[in-house]
């Protein structure tokens, strides 16, 4: 069966271009940034090839493969839940060649983006298809809740999740919140008391319970579910092209 190496383009083309970025001072105290985005696309070259080879490796995989870089839409379904989702890096910007390097990319490699889906969607969509086999390559570590095999390259790590452990931390990720993406989860619950009571019953009752024990309802604990959810393929409307909101079974 051919194997999809399912890369986080986000992350990669993130890391390239601001790796490339060079500070230079002019005369009169002027300060630009340079960046050559030549340089950046070797660096997605090289990154993309050693690390398909490290996966190519590791699994001992010797017949046919496709590479897939998954992007962010410029939209994203997250904040129709929750207003206030990521707007904590409303002023980021993105490192200088980013968007150019990303249109390098998407030219010459098969690229997979979707509407109001982020690229962590996209990966989690692809990787649980029926009959899907695929290898999830990124630096981050969210992807704890999507089921599959995994390659961390930020921290050079192989890991495979099982289906109950993936839905383990998508309730973990309920209770703790998640400060990067500005939804904070059930007040109070840092990752050792989320645990401590996800070893004890690893269902939603137990997170309902958390968040009506701080005054909170049943909807407050939905909404940052419905954020935490990394979309798997049941998630996905693919004939609507729209994201169908998690609600416990």
């Amino acid at each position: 069966m051919m194997l999809k190496i399912l890369f986080d383009a986000d992350m990669v083309v993130f890391w390239a271009t601001a790796a490339v970025e060079t500070p230079i001072e002019w005369d009169n105290d002027l300060w630009t940034l340079h960046a050559d985005a030549g340089e950046a696309k070797v660096k997605v070259d090289d990154a993309i090839v050693t690390f398909t080879e490290k996966v190519l490796r590791h699994y001992k995989h010797e017949g046919k493969y496709e590479i897939l870089m998954c992007f962010s839409d410029t939209d994203n379904f997250r904040k129709q839940v929750l207003p206030t989702y990521k707007l904590n890096r409303a002023n980021n910007r993105k490192p200088t060649c980013y968007y150019g390097v990303k249109q390098w990319v998407e030219e010459n490699y098969n690229c997979y983006q979707r509407s109001g889906l982020e690229a962590d969607d996209c990966i989690g969509i692809l990787a649980t298809m029926k009959n899907s086999n695929t290898i999830i390559v990124s630096g981050d570590k969210d992807f704890k809740t999507i089921p599959g095999r995994f390659y961390d390259f930020s921290r050079n790590e192989f890991y495979d999740i099982t289906q109950e452990e993936a839905d383990y931390w998508h309730l973990f990720q309920t209770l703790i919140g998640d400060t990067t993406d500005n939804y904070r989860g059930c007040p109070g619950c840092g990752p050792v008391s989320a645990k401590k009571l996800l070893d004890q019953s690893p269902t939603w009752e137990t997170v309902v319970a958390a968040f009506e024990k701080k005054g909170l309802t049943e909807s407050d604990a939905l909404v940052q579910a419905r954020v935490a959810r990394i979309l798997r393929a049941s998630d996905y409307d693919f004939a609507a092209k729209k994201p169908i909101l998690w609600s416990p079974n």
